[in-house]
């Protein structure tokens, strides 16, 4: 896989780039699409990369976006209120609408927050009346590993709100998720028999465990990315990650015959993102069944 930046100066006299090998008398957005088919994290800010995406051609945004002090990391501590957070997640998220296809989906992860202070629950109520964007539920991820103070319940949960572009209930790309435990029963109604012998997945999931040792803070584990990828999108479907990290949510979206893109500010972390992503295409083709055209 060729890897470049998407700042790379070219040109426009020639057809390839001597930085990448690209055809760039292609549109900006259709080279950047070539990049999806083996992955690509781009070292950018999610502003300047939303603008390369074309539109209507995004399934699935899984986000993973700054909490807004809710840990002591620089890049969430760096808004001066939580009034000027929202509205700079509202206009990510507006500019994400367009390239969104009309049975396209947002994940977004975020947290419960603390007594006056409730960021992502405030922006879940934002995009409901500031975007055109359907809620559609919340996950309630729970871990393994809790935390709290003696006169408290433990803390041992995230959550992952779901909004779609479309209104209606089944023009959404959905594939029913399955646990590997079987039910035990056809069903309670004889007439609406059950469609699987296995138990389907609620919006409350204990059976994927956070990674103890993260090698970024709020690293999430590519099991979890594994079941929203497979039930939010298709094969071949494009998956963007704004918030990528090191790119686990890459690497999963690719192991499952997925396009993807992503960015993140941190140069280094993008470095290790497409590293894993070339180790994953060189194993696809390899593998017999072959890589995505």
């Amino acid at each position: 896989m060729s890897v470049i930046r998407m700042n790379v100066e070219y040109d426009a006299d020639r057809e390839e780039c001597a930085g990448c090998g690209f055809d760039h008398e292609l549109e900006p957005s259709e080279s950047f699409q070539q990049h999806a088919l083996d992955g690509f994290a781009d070292h950018s800010t999610a502003e300047e990369f939303i603008k390369r995406l074309p539109n209507a051609s995004v399934t699935l945004f899984v986000l993973d976006p700054p909490y807004f002090e809710i840990v002591a990391e620089e890049w969430d501590n760096q808004w001066t209120s939580k009034e000027n957070y929202i509205h700079w997640m509202i206009g990510l998220l507006q500019s994400s609408i367009a390239k969104l296809k009309p049975n396209g989906s947002m994940l977004i992860f975020g947290g419960l927050g603390k007594h006056g202070s409730h960021p992502f629950w405030e922006l879940c109520m934002a995009i409901e009346k500031q975007t055109s964007l359907t809620y559609r539920n919340t996950i309630t991820w729970k871990k393994r590993r809790a935390y709290g103070k003696s006169h408290d319940y433990l803390f041992c949960r995230e959550e992952i709100a779901w909004f779609s572009k479309s209104s209606e209930r089944t023009e959404v790309v959905f594939n029913i998720p399955l646990l590997d435990v079987k039910r035990g029963y056809a069903g309670f109604n004889p007439k609406y028999p059950a469609k699987s012998e296995y138990k389907r997945v609620s919006n409350v999931w204990d059976d994927i465990p956070e990674l103890m040792r993260p090698a970024r803070t709020c690293e999430k584990p590519e099991p979890l990315y594994d079941r929203l990828i497979a039930t939010h999108s298709n094969e071949t479907d494009l998956v963007v990650d704004l918030f990528l990290g090191t790119g686990n949510s890459g690497v999963s979206s690719l192991r499952q015959r997925r396009r993807f893109l992503g960015c993140d500010t941190d140069g280094l972390a993008t470095d290790v993102a497409n590293k894993k992503f070339e180790a994953v295409a060189r194993d696809a083709k390899n593998s017999p069944e072959g890589s995505i055209e």
